[in-house]
């Protein structure tokens, strides 16, 4: 009897280790699902000695038993097959005909006579194009400033700021007044300085909007502003060093405020101590981010980076805030806004990549350091350069991106996308705590260049 029970207890446990070594499909997520591309990838895990066929295709298995298959879709029903050798799955994926004329290039509508509007809260965008995406933010404008709006296209307004200067605002973010735009007067100008930062204040009659923006300094033009031509009062700030954080904003409702950060003094030997760095581990909670080849998850990847990153910053006499220590949900909002009260000198959020399926056959792999302001683009070309140079990775390059928590221009600001989850062979490595480990340490040493002038 206990012979017979031993015998059932062994064929049982070897019964699971069969069905685990079965095939694991991470992404699709579901069977049956819509993609409205022409390419997706099938993406999971399976014993690299046996053999993974997708519609009679070898698929390529990864020594980890990652594996990253891409397949065209033809409009319609595509029905994929997969056969690990002992059972087949059957995965329907509807790629959407829609059958409709090309869309007209939108034409903006204007107005018989301007509407005055007023800016309904603060950190609402002043775009260049009528587009709610990309890196075509000219200004984060403050709650009441007041705009005058010669027409609309789509969900923006058009905004006259000059004679030839225009720019578009989102209609949720304004409300109309009855109240004309009205011309400031310059009162005062103010130059002060700490052994922290410089300022320049300017005192005007009233709020008008003004556009702040970075060129071998900074450059500010005031707009709508009395005595000046096209009622436009322009100033550069020549920077004293290279640009190390700054910030507008208006105090006592009329004195605008250009705050502009002194590059710290800086010890080669100890180029990260007593400096304030924020850690920001991406995703969280319901939120999980991509999901690798063998199933983890990104926001406990981003995590282990993260709690990493911090210890090792510790040990180097920075002074480390970490956004989120645990698993749980933190918006973008959140994030961003903790950053603001935090100030830190640095800001680096630790992301792990995917392609989206239209680049399905690209094969993307490798390492990449996203920015926004261009304050930020020699922090992020270091850090870059150490992930491909220490690490190995394949330089997937520095971006320019808007990505909401990099879009404080109060602090150096990076974020960082290690490997791709969705390549068999990042997804070895970045799931490794001793690479996590190599990781952290290149990021360090690429904070420690910059600081220390090495790009």
């Amino acid at each position: 009897m206990l012979k017979r029970k031993l015998l059932l207890g062994l064929i049982i446990i070897l019964g699971i280790q069969t069905i685990s070594f079965g095939v694991e499909i991470v992404y699709p997520r579901k069977q049956n699902s819509t993609i409205n591309s022409a390419t997706t990838f099938f993406i999971g895990k399976q014993n690299p000695n046996t053999n993974l066929t997708i519609n009679s295709q070898t698929v390529t298995v990864h020594q980890s038993g990652g594996f990253n298959h891409p397949v065209n879709l033809d409009y319609g029903e595509n029905i994929f097959n997969i056969f690990d050798g002992k059972k087949n799955i059957i995965y329907k994926i509807t790629r959407q005909n829609n059958n409709k004329l090309p869309a007209k290039h939108p034409i903006t509508t204007y107005y018989d006579e301007p509407k005055f509007m007023i800016v309904k809260e603060d950190n609402c965008p002043l775009r260049s194009t009528p587009i709610d995406f990309g890196t075509n933010r000219l200004q984060h404008l403050e709650q009441d400033i007041p705009l005058k709006v010669i027409g609309e296209q789509n969900n923006f307004y058009k905004v006259q700021l000059a004679r030839d200067d225009y720019a578009y605002i989102l209609k949720g973010d304004v409300i109309q007044t009855n109240i004309p735009t009205e011309e400031a007067n310059i009162e005062n100008y103010v130059y002060e300085e700490t052994d922290k930062a410089r300022y320049f204040k300017i005192k005007l009659s009233n709020k008008t909007p003004y556009i702040l923006s970075e060129n071998d300094g900074l450059d500010l033009v005031i707009y709508n502003v009395k005595g000046f031509p096209e009622n436009k009062y322009e100033f550069h700030i020549n920077k004293i060093d290279k640009l190390f954080g700054y910030r507008s904003y208006y105090k006592n409702n009329s004195e605008l405020v250009i705050e502009v950060k002194k590059y710290p003094i800086i010890n080669p030997q100890t180029p990260l101590s007593g400096l304030k760095i924020a850690i920001d581990a991406g995703h969280g909670g319901n939120e999980i981010g991509t999901i690798g080849c063998l199933g983890h998850k990104e926001k406990d990847v981003n995590l282990q980076v993260a709690n990493i990153l911090q210890d090792k910053l510790v040990t180097k006499g920075a002074k480390v805030q970490n956004l989120r220590v645990d698993d749980y949900d933190l918006s973008l909002t959140d994030r961003v806004e903790m950053a603001q009260y935090l100030n830190p000198d640095i800001f680096v959020s630790i992301h792990h990549n995917a392609p989206p399926d239209s680049a399905a056959f690209k094969h993307k792999s490798g390492s990449s350091v996203f920015y926004f302001y261009h304050q930020s683009k020699p922090l992020a070309k270091a850090i870059q350069k150490r992930l491909t140079k220490d690490l190995g990775m394949k330089d997937d390059t520095v971006k320019a991106q808007s990505f909401a928590v990099v879009r404080n221009t109060n602090s150096i600001a990076v974020l960082v996308e290690i490997g791709y989850m969705t390549d068999p062979e990042d997804n070895s490595k970045i799931i490794d705590q001793k690479f996590q480990e190599k990781a952290a340490d290149a990021i360090i040493h690429g904070l420690e260049d910059y600081l220390n002038g090495i790009q």
